[in-house]
């Protein structure tokens, strides 16, 4: 039963990195790994802070815009 509920749990998180990637959004835990690895002296922000600054980036004043 472990075994059933560790793989629909792995389907689920899959799942999850392909829709964040059709909708253009960051995979956080992704980000996290990196900066522990690459940049381990950098705090890595909190997942609402991550997202915010994201979103920031994309629709915020200073985003690019065409017009």
């Amino acid at each position: 039963m472990n075994s059933l509920f560790q793989k629909i749990r792995h389907g689920a998180e899959i799942m999850r990195k392909i829709g964040k990637g059709i909708s253009n959004l960051p995979d956080y835990q992704s980000y996290v790994e990196h900066i522990r690895i690459h940049h381990p002296e950098v705090a890595p922000p909190t997942e609402a802070e991550f997202f915010k600054d994201f979103l920031d980036k994309k629709y915020g004043a200073s985003a690019k815009r065409c017009c």
